[in-house]
């Protein structure tokens, strides 16, 4: 705490405000209390610094993320070209305008469609600072090549619109863009502002080279010098501007981090009381099965997983290890056994390596749904009466997310993906197992069984 006092005395000094976006005292409490909890990145960086200079809403890049050696080369030779504006109504103005108004309401769910993973941690701060904020409001979007070929290093000069205060805080935010394998653009949110702080989840260190080289290239330091004149200017003309900013800003923040790793504590030792509880529930299942043990199935069970963002394949438990596929979100794998912090998989005939924490599991069952680019032999042969399916022309709201396909097939293009609790409209009731829907003015098929 001697640190976070520390801090917050540095921070009374305009002169010595570094901070790119009107957010730097968020970054460094957050910073400070978060300490012990943040973890490394797959490039080895380790927690941020105190003389760390803040330059992306609302967290800091720490210098200790950067890579050299090769990575920092290639990062240089493609990231080094002009920045190119984005105008508005293009993809990447659409995608982000989307996410700043999900992010302003406080809906995570809505903001995942757009920009995963999302962290339970962020999650919560992105609820706290949607009680402070009415609006976001972007003014302008560069944008540079980024590491793979469809990618995106994003600039976004940004406003924001806090509750009761004249002035909008001016920010510069930071977005690594890709493009899935159907062509639409989605934010890895794992290059995000929060997870380059505090490190829950592991990044891939050439992009993080990248970023590093980005953010020292003159003309985006030119924009971060611009927008934070802008800053210095308000904060000396609004006092009710630097007083929120400076004193109440801050201890709302220092609030929040308080109660969540109160509740994060508590709801720990739930689950663990839960787990035990349950360990010992099984043992005595176990024991009683074990004295009348009779082969009643030869049908033996596989754990399916779906990951939960793009994410690489690999031959061995390492992220040096060669990539044998990368597979898109969504993707089913079987799980084969359990390595350390990998998983052993097998994706359509393919044996790899894969980070638990890309994985979700699906179901423990003998065959797979088709949720995925996975496809099972069973689904070839089953069959579904249409009396039993859902009725013509009724709108249904999905249980779960699904693919919509151009034929009824797994195998046929998936031409969209309807997401849990949208709508869509029962065209026709297939008696082959599958049911001709309309989904966001398009039609295709999906797996009756997920209609029910």
């Amino acid at each position: 705490m001697e640190y976070l006092y520390k801090v917050l005395d540095f921070l009374k000094n305009k002169k010595h405000i570094e901070a790119i976006i009107v957010a730097v005292i968020t970054v460094i409490i957050i910073g400070a209390l978060a300490g012990s909890n943040a973890k490394s990145d797959s490039s080895g960086g380790t927690s941020s610094s105190g003389d760390a200079v803040v330059k992306t809403r609302p967290f800091i890049l720490d210098d200790s993320n950067s890579a050299s050696g090769s990575s920092s080369s290639k990062a240089d030779s493609k990231s080094s070209t002009s920045y190119k504006k984005e105008e508005e109504g293009s993809d990447i103005h659409s995608l982000l305008t989307e996410y700043y108004k999900e992010y302003a309401a406080g809906d995570t769910d809505a903001l995942e469609k757009v920009a995963s993973p999302v962290s339970d941690m962020e999650k919560s701060y992105i609820k706290f600072m949607s009680k402070l904020l009415d609006s976001y409001e972007i003014k302008e979007i560069y944008t540079k090549d980024g590491v793979t070929d469809g990618s995106k290093l994003v600039s976004v000069y940004v406003q924001m619109h806090f509750k009761g205060i004249k002035s909008a805080a001016p920010g510069l935010d930071f977005f690594y863009v890709e493009t899935d394998d159907s062509g639409a653009l989605h934010i890895n949110n794992l290059y995000s502002s929060f997870n380059q702080t505090n490190k829950e989840n592991a990044m891939d260190p050439a992009v993080v080279s990248a970023i590093a080289s980005f953010e020292e290239q003159k003309d985006v330091v030119d924009l971060q010098t611009e927008v934070q004149k802008e800053y210095n200017e308000i904060s000396l003309s609004d006092k009710d501007f630097d007083k929120f900013m400076s004193k109440t800003y801050p201890s709302k923040v220092k609030s929040w981090q308080t109660q969540y790793r109160k509740n994060a504590k508590a709801a720990a030792a739930t689950k663990a009381a839960e787990e035990k509880k349950a360990a010992a529930e099984k043992a005595k299942s176990d024991s009683t099965k074990s004295s009348d043990s009779t082969d009643t199935s030869s049908t033996s069970s596989k754990t399916i997983y779906k990951t939960t963002t793009k994410t690489n394949l690999r031959k061995k438990a390492s992220i040096n290890s060669d990539i044998i596929k990368t597979l898109a979100k969504g993707t089913k794998v079987t799980k084969i056994s359990t390595k350390g912090k990998w998983l052993k998989v097998s994706y359509k005939g393919k044996t790899g390596y894969i980070r638990k924490m890309y994985l979700k599991k699906v179901s423990s069952s003998s065959s797979s749904s088709d949720k995925s680019s996975s496809s099972s032999s069973s689904d070839k042969s089953k069959s579904t009466s249409a009396s039993s399916g859902p009725t013509e022309g009724k709108k249904l709201v999905l249980k779960d997310t699904v693919n919509v396909r151009k034929k009824p097939s797994t195998s046929a293009k998936r031409i969209n993906l309807a997401y849990k609790g949208d709508k869509i409209l029962v065209i026709k009731n297939r008696s082959d197992g599958w049911t001709k829907i309309q989904y966001q003015h398009k039609k295709g098929y999906v797996k009756t069984e997920f209609l029910k």
